[in-house]
C-alpha cells in the first residue's frame, strides 16, 4: 500500500474493528427491539368507540379499568385506561401484550 504524506492509507475493503462491533451491536438492538410482542399487529382504532362497541363476545376485565373482548375475525378489541382503542390480530391477548400497549408498568 502506498504511503501518503507518510500515512498509511485506508482502502475500502479495510475496516476497523469498532466499526464492525458497531454494525453488530445495532442489528442486534433491531432485531431484539422488534420481536417484542408490543410489535405485533395491532391497528388503533377510533376513539369514539364505545366499549364494548363492535364486540362478538362478552367483554371482559383483565384488570382495573382495563377492557379486552373479541372481535371478526378472531381478533381482539382493547380500552387502555388513558383512552386508547386498539384492535390486535390475536383471537386472545395476553395480559403483558394488553398492558405494554396501554403503556402501563402496573395496573392501578
Amino acid at each position: 500500500m502506498a504511503a501518503v504524506g507518510g500515512a498509511k492509507r485506508r482502502t475500502i475493503y479495510e475496516s476497523s474493528s469498532k466499526g464492525n462491533f458497531m454494525r453488530c451491536l445495532f442489528l442486534a438492538a433491531l432485531v431484539a427491539l422488534s420481536a417484542s410482542s408490543a410489535f405485533a399487529l395491532q391497528t388503533v382504532v377510533d376513539k369514539s368507540t364505545k366499549i364494548g362497541g363492535g364486540c362478538a363476545g362478552p367483554v371482559e376485565s383483565p384488570a382495573p379499568k382495563l377492557r379486552t373482548c373479541a372481535i371478526a375475525g378472531s381478533k381482539t378489541r382493547i380500552w387502555c385506561p388513558n383512552g386508547q382503542i386498539f384492535d390486535d390480530e390475536g383471537a386472545k391477548s395476553s395480559i403483558s401484550l394488553v398492558r405494554s400497549l396501554c403503556n402501563l408498568t402496573q395496573v392501578p
